[in-house]
């Protein structure tokens, strides 16, 4: 009871301050939603776009050539009546211009809302659909063999499942979950762990205040892997062969790989794997052990 009491009063402060500024406040207790439905087709590869705000994105693929595209409105208010009736200030639109598909959802008007306003989407795609999501304050899911993926939102987690693309991924306040993907995967995120299954991939992930775990194979190339307050496990396949540069402070490096050193520390480590190297691997933390393992 007495977090609920704070977390209202918290708000009405928050109301009376920006009130003060100017800025047109609504404090929504009540929500009401609506589904909005469209169904696209495309002749070749297609291009998804969609943009919500305050809600997640969740995509499934399916074996035919539609594009289904199911956006759930939410209208907010101090009543249920008022909350139904503001549901057509939240604006979407469903466009096609030859493969490439945008659903966009905004406020109409520029209210700014502390409560349960916003728009989520439901997507069901080809295999192969090239993806580019967008959000804030909601969770993004991706299940099945779509193409090249980029996802972006705030303080919500991005899940991936059996891409075949490359993946480029933005997030705060949540974790990086990836079981799939192709060529070079960007990652970044605050806040939150990144957890990679990948096989014949190039990584560039950094996030903080959380630990950063892959498992899988790597490409030619250079990967890099950084967070802080966190720990680092890479488990790679026994042969691998690469170029490592790793680095923490306040905790230790462990390596199942025979590296011949150029530099080694406790928490300091530098040399090759093997013979023959194509791979870099940068590994760098603070405060978080780093772990290489060989697979099993």
């Amino acid at each position: 009871m007495f977090r609920k009491l704070l977390f209202l009063t918290t708000l009405m402060i928050a109301v009376l301050a920006l009130s003060a500024c100017g800025a047109n406040i609504s404090l929504n207790l009540f929500t009401a939603e609506e589904t909005v439905t469209q169904s696209f087709a495309a002749a070749g590869t297609a291009r998804l776009v969609v943009e919500m705000f305050n809600g997640s994105i969740e995509v499934v693929t399916a074996e035919d050539n539609t594009l289904k595209i199911d956006v759930i409105k939410r209208g907010g208010g101090g009543s249920q009546w008022e909350a139904e009736d503001d549901l057509k200030n939240v604006a979407v639109t469903m466009t096609q211009d030859g493969d490439t598909i945008r659903v966009v959802a905004r406020r109409s008007d520029q209210r700014i809302d502390l409560g349960n306003s916003g728009a989520s989407a439901k997507l069901r795609v080809p295999a192969g659909t090239i993806l580019d999501l967008r959000s804030s304050n909601g969770a993004i899911v991706s299940a099945g063999p779509v193409g090249d993926l980029k996802a972006q939102t705030s303080n919500g987690a991005i899940e991936v499942r059996s891409s075949q693309g490359q993946l480029d991924l933005n997030t705060s306040n949540g974790g990086i979950t990836i079981n799939g993907g192709r060529g070079l995967l960007n990652l970044e995120t605050s806040n939150g762990r990144i957890d990679v299954t990948a096989d014949n991939v190039m990584v560039n992930g950094r996030t903080s205040n959380g630990g950063f775990h892959f498992t899988g194979s790597l490409a030619a190339g250079r990967s890099e892997m950084r967070t802080s307050n966190g720990g680092l496990v890479v488990t790679l396949p026994a042969d691998t062969q690469f170029i490592i540069d790793a680095e923490t402070s306040n905790a230790k490096i462990d390596s199942d790989f025979a590296v011949t050193t150029q530099d080694f520390s406790d928490n300091r480590l530098s040399g090759t794997v093997g013979s023959d190297p194509d791979v870099t691997l940068e590994l760098h933390t603070s405060n978080g052990g780093i772990d290489l393992r060989r697979s099993r």
